[in-house]
């Protein structure tokens, strides 16, 4: 870094002594140099543009230079930039250096050495600083790939829904706004039967095509806060979201049924249709944590497994004596057969 890149702040209320660092910093090369005569001044030249390094007086009427560094250390963290303090002094003790140091402070000239001790400082400040604020950046382009990545490993490519690691933290985002009060989600899950076989007969490429046909319209018969995800190879999930278990009806579970399975669809090899299996749960979010969300999609792909090609059926999250609401497969009526 060469001195007229480095930006200098020099805080003191003296305007002789803020004269003096000035002149021997522009006779050494350094340019961009602001002056500040108060802690309050400096503070809002640095909201406006940082500095790499600040000069300050200790000792100042009102706010001192160890407050003043505290709060840039502070200003430092919400904007992601470094400043090195140096502070101007004519303390020397032991206690005060330990003081100093404890609270942000990064390097001292006494001002009985000021001639001797400041340009050296300040070239070794300029490149300490260069590196903290390379760190920074490069951290922070780090942390928005991890995002742009985790982003993408939440998608599912061919159909361009959410897929199971999506759902998951959706899930779990939910019950967390919901921990102690009423909310229910409707899970349904539809499981294309015949998805396999037309991947054999006609490759990848149509499987895609007929997926993100069937996701489309999934996504058709969804509300706008409603969910759509991929969760396998061959099952796509509709997750609903309301407050009493009312709000999932046979009729939206009728219209999915017929949008997938009994319409056909328009692909490159002609009109073809889909068969599967439909299976929802109610689940009360009351009392779950964000950490059950992973069982909760776990139990109902598993008792989704055991189904039967072309069954609707409802499972009820809560156990009760009325078979209509019971969690045993086996005590539940089918709602259609494809």
């Amino acid at each position: 870094m060469q001195p007229t890149t480095c930006s200098i702040m020099i805080v003191d209320d003296t305007k002789f002594s803020s004269a003096v660092v000035n002149k021997m910093l522009r006779n050494e090369g350094f340019s961009d140099i602001r002056i500040a005569e108060t802690a309050i001044d400096a503070l809002t030249m640095l909201k406006e543009r940082n500095a790499d390094i600040l000069l300050a007086d200790w000792l100042m009427p009102g706010m001192d230079g160890l407050a003043l560094t505290q709060l840039v250390r502070e200003l430092n963290r919400r904007q992601n930039k470094f400043t090195y303090v140096v502070l101007l002094t004519a303390k020397e003790g032991n206690e005060d250096l330990k003081e100093a140091f404890a609270k942000g402070v990064d390097d001292f000239v006494g001002k009985t050495t000021l001639k001797s001790h400041l340009l050296p400082r300040v070239h070794a400040a300029q490149r300490i600083s260069r590196f903290q604020n390379s760190l920074l950046r490069r951290e922070l382009k780090l942390k928005e790939q991890f995002r742009t990545l985790s982003l993408i490993n939440r998608v599912d490519p061919p159909t361009n829904v959410g897929n199971l690691q999506f759902l998951e933290q959706q899930l779990g985002r939910y019950l967390e706004q919901h921990k102690g009060r009423n909310g229910h989600i409707g899970l349904l899950l539809c499981r294309i039967d015949n998805l396999q076989s037309y991947r054999e007969q006609h490759g990848d490429r149509f499987r895609n095509q007929i997926l993100k046909q069937a996701c489309e319209r999934l996504k058709a018969t969804a509300r706008p806060l409603d969910d759509v995800a991929r969760v396998n190879e061959n099952t796509l999930a509709l997750v609903l979201y309301g407050q009493e278990a009312s709000f999932i009806t046979h009729t939206l579970i009728r219209r999915v049924q017929d949008s997938l399975f009994t319409r056909a669809y328009s692909t490159s090899v002609g009109f073809t249709s889909l068969t599967g299996t439909l299976q929802y749960d109610i689940i009360d979010a009351n009392g779950k944590t964000p950490q059950t969300a992973v069982e909760v999609i776990t139990g109902a792909l598993d008792r989704l497994n055991t189904l039967e090609k072309g069954q609707s059926i409802h499972f009820w999250e809560q156990p009760s004596e009325d078979p209509a609401e019971s969690d045993d497969p086996d005590d539940l009526p089918e709602m259609g057969q494809q």
